[in-house]
């Protein structure tokens, strides 16, 4: 009796004294589908497109003939592996898997938030996450998220305030996020074949040659357009981040946040003598410091119908935010913590240390704020975003203060006063 395929590998294996740990630090195939392969099991393969590779390196690492084996895996219909299968099978496989991690996840962190007797409204006030993320987080529904980006910090911040540990469950969200895309390029690969020629229509060897050297020239030519265009469209960004960078002289923070009140200058004379009418036309005079209206400078926006800003904490730093008008938050955060905000009109976003907050807006991630110790004043709006630029403010002088003229002294001209006679 021919020997399976699987028996084929095991045997192969054991030759050189080689254990299914040692295969798999190699080929970096898990254990498991090592001994998929080796009992001819493939239920626990994530598709058969996966298992062929898997095969393939498999067998190339002990020294097989992989393309043998594959071609006796494709013509054997029952046995040790199936035949070909439609791989629309295998992709519900695959977003079952992913939907059941996440819900695991979710589950996993609603049985610890019930364990701590914690509300949801108690969680929304301590990590400042929306209710609908937290829920969104609980069902597994990866939907409800702004974004996978987003959706890991949200993770990392929830877990880690409720006391678990974050990397397990970051692993297990990976995890889903890989078995999401798996299926969608399982989908994307399950293109109809064309239906064969009959033999008396077959080319002649020599015009296959020519047809499949004129494929791999037009492959080619494709893939050095894409990498130019993604050339191209990296120089675009670039030099249009560097048109529209502002470098003026940011404000002080207590000009921002104290208004400049107009100062008064009291002026204390001292008291005279001798009644004399108070000097007229001295006032006490101040320069008043007069601030031009800001100027904005206008960042592409999208018209979105709300506006939403996540702030996500790099470093120690002092942040101000006020959502249409009302201050919501003031006050210094710590590195790691996670901020939501949503507004009808505008979000804007006050720090003293540009480096230390991140910004997404509008699920798009727009890096830091500024440069280490620099003070940041972002307006987000539907329209885009509004950097206010300040201007120079007058500095004051001081008036010099009025000087008192000491009253006359009244002098009697002499024989004003009459000399008495002696009779």
């Amino acid at each position: 009796m021919a020997e399976s395929i699987g028996q084929q590998l095991r045997k192969a294996r054991e030759a050189r004294h080689l254990s299914l740990e040692q295969v798999s630090r190699t080929t970096h195939i898990r254990v498991r589908y090592l001994q998929a392969l080796e009992i001819g099991d493939l239920a626990v393969m994530p598709s058969l497109v996966q298992a062929r590779g898997f095969l393939r390196a498999y067998a190339g690492f002990l020294g097989l003939d992989a393309d043998q084996l594959l071609h006796s895996v494709e013509s054997t219909p029952a046995g040790g592996m199936p035949a070909t299968q439609p791989e629309a099978e295998e992709i519900p496989l695959e977003a079952q898997t992913s939907d059941k991690i996440l819900k695991e996840i979710g589950l996993g962190l609603q049985r610890q938030r019930e364990l701590l007797g914690l509300s949801l409204e108690d969680v929304e006030r301590h990590t400042h996450l929306r209710q609908h993320y937290l829920l969104a987080l609980e069902g597994g529904n990866l939907n409800g998220l702004p974004s996978p980006v987003q959706g890991r910090g949200m993770l990392d911040n929830y877990a880690s305030f409720l006391g678990l540990d974050p990397e397990p469950l970051l692993l297990r969200f990976a995890d889903a996020l890989q078995a999401r895309l798996a299926a969608r390029q399982a989908v994307q690969s399950d293109v109809p074949t064309r239906p064969a020629k009959a033999p008396s229509e077959a080319p002649p060897p020599g015009k296959i040659r020519r047809r499949f050297s004129g494929d791999l020239l037009i492959s080619a030519l494709l893939v050095f357009a894409l990498a130019g265009f993604a050339l191209w469209g990296a120089i675009r960004i670039f030099s249009m981040r560097s048109e529209t960078a502002v470098s003026p002289t940011a404000p002080s923070i207590a000009d921002i946040l104290l208004a400049t009140a107009t100062p008064t200058i009291t002026s204390t004379l001292p008291a005279a003598t001798a009644t004399l009418p108070a000097p007229s036309g001295i006032q006490a005079t101040a320069v008043i410091t007069d601030v031009a209206a800001l100027q904005a400078t206008l960042l592409a926006g999208g018209g979105q119908e709300i506006v939403a800003v996540y702030v996500t904490v790099r470093q120690r730093a002092w942040m101000q935010v006020t959502v249409d008008g009302d201050l919501v938050f003031q006050g210094r955060v710590l590195p790691g913590s996670a901020y939501a905000y949503e507004g009808e009109e505008q979000v804007e976003v006050l720090t003293g240390n540009g480096a230390g907050l991140q910004i997404f807006y509008n699920q798009q991630d727009l890096g830091l704020m500024g440069d280490a110790g620099q003070i940041v004043q972002l307006i987000f709006t539907r329209e885009g975003i509004v950097q206010p630029t300040p201007t120079a403010t007058l500095a004051l002088t001081p008036t010099p203060r009025p000087t008192v003229t000491p009253a006359p002294t009244r002098t009697l001209p002499p024989g004003f006063f009459p000399v008495p006679t002696v009779p």
